[in-house]
């Protein structure tokens, strides 16, 4: 995050697809891993879960429907009838892949019987990249939206049971998941670059967003992570949660609460209290925050990418000479590196412990907008307002006019930003919260 070449951002809808399933996608952030028990050995056979019910679409039958779409209207809802086995829909790719040419818009949004949605954006569909995977372009899309079974449900409880403060389940945990099939070959679809697609989870209850999130759940690590999500009380009283997030996992809805004792009648207590309830910040003990203590460059990489609800990604040809693999930082920092949200220096290090900036977050908040598709605008009068308007280094000025135009950061009160002051963790919590609300990420 300085005048350094920008890192490139990694797109993955236009890699070639990964020939076996993943179980999930990893969270980023420190702290400990919980991993889940080991099953113990049974005699008996476990009971069969129930199949999904099926819907399958010919290509006459999804062409027709495309076809009576209102003029200008992108998004076709197919309606799924769920069980308790859940739903999946299977559809011919080639009319995908003809829609997605003829509108790059084109959505398909399935909704399920029991109050559970998924909206596919048709681009995602990449019929040349799956087709040499699978050896023909004579292939189906199958869209699964399937409840956990009895082993994940365990390890979701055993996840609860080891976050700080209480955290409760609130609703059932869903597999969203998409591949391609030809024969008995499949291809996972579960990275979509930086686009963010919707899903919905119905709530068992009514849910204060103030005090709930949707999470993800890797059984690979056995951890749960924030993913952006929106409350929105329903007629009947429950809760409808639509969840934004660029892979596919497993997801659920907590709800939580957590709060420091030295926050107490501190500025930044509703936004800090809010982000930690939703598990974005932890404090530097169980009972306390320490507002005033500055944030390291790495502290703030695995808040940006906890924020995003990134999943863990690889170095993508990105290396720092002084980020060690073993790290608790390592995998955040690379995963904000590959999405193009942070850089190094230029003698190769990332300076992980150093304080960061102000007008190093103000770069890194206006790259995370943008790679989730919002349009900033670098309003001179944002900056003139600024004491130091004049002093700002080149390299960071824009951002800062963007971030400040957004409303996210603040002069300080001598009315000067100060781009080289260190920045508190109580100021990136309340910069974290601004720009999450500004994107649609929480209510």
């Amino acid at each position: 995050v300085n005048n350094a070449t920008e890192g490139r951002i990694t797109d993955l809808k236009g890699a070639t697809p990964t020939p076996t399933p993943t179980p999930g996608n990893p969270s980023t952030g420190g702290g400990p891993v919980v991993t889940p028990a080991p099953t113990a050995t049974a005699t008996a056979t476990p009971a069969p879960t129930a199949a999904p019910q099926v819907t399958t679409l010919t290509a006459e039958t999804l062409t027709a429907q495309f076809a009576a779409l209102p003029a200008g209207s992108n998004e076709l809802v197919i309606p799924l009838t769920s069980t308790t086995g859940g739903a999946q829909a299977v559809l011919p790719a080639s009319v995908l892949v003809q829609q997605a040419a003829a509108n790059p818009a084109a959505v398909l949004t399935f909704n399920t019987t029991d109050g559970t949605s998924y909206s596919l954006p048709l681009s995602l569909v990449n019929g040349t990249a799956l087709a040499a995977q699978l050896g023909t372009s004579n292939f189906t899309i199958t869209v699964s939206i399937l409840p956990a079974s009895t082993t994940v449900l365990g390890s979701v409880n055993q996840a609860l049971a080891a976050q700080a403060g209480s955290v409760t389940l609130a609703a059932p945990v869903i597999e969203f998941s998409i591949s391609a099939q030809a024969g008995n070959n499949s291809v996972p679809l579960n990275s979509f670059g930086s686009t963010y697609v919707s899903r919905t989870i119905k709530a068992t209850q009514t849910v204060n967003p103030d005090n709930a999130t949707a999470v993800s759940f890797d059984p690979a690590t056995g951890k749960l992570s924030f993913v952006p999500s929106v409350f929105t009380t329903q007629a009947d009283g429950t809760t409808a949660v639509t969840i934004k997030r660029n892979s596919n996992s497993y997801y659920t809805v907590v709800q939580s609460s957590k709060t420091f004792g030295d926050i107490t009648s501190h500025w930044a207590k509703s936004a800090i209290d809010l982000l930690a309830s939703k598990l974005i910040i932890t404090g530097t003990s169980d009972t306390a925050f320490s507002p005033s203590q500055s944030v390291t460059r790495a502290e703030f990489a695995a808040l940006i990418t906890r924020s995003l609800g990134l999943a863990t990604a690889s170095s993508s040809g990105t290396s720092f000479s002084d980020v060690n693999a073993g790290a608790w930082y390592a995998d955040a920092v690379y995963t904000a590196a590959a999405a193009g949200l942070i850089t190094g220096y230029t003698d190769g290090s990332f300076k992980p412990n150093s304080p960061i900036t102000r007008q190093e977050m103000a770069a890194i908040l206006s790259k995370a907008m943008k790679y989730t598709g919002k349009t900033l605008s670098s309003d001179p009068a944002a900056l003139a307002k600024f004491s130091d308007a004049a002093s700002l280094p080149a390299w960071s000025q824009t951002a800062i006019a963007e971030i400040a135009a957004e409303g996210i950061i603040q002069g300080q009160p001598d009315g000067s930003f100060a781009p080289q002051k260190s920045a508190t963790r109580a100021e990136a919590a309340t910069m974290l919260e601004k720009t999450l609300k500004a994107l649609g990420f929480i209510n």
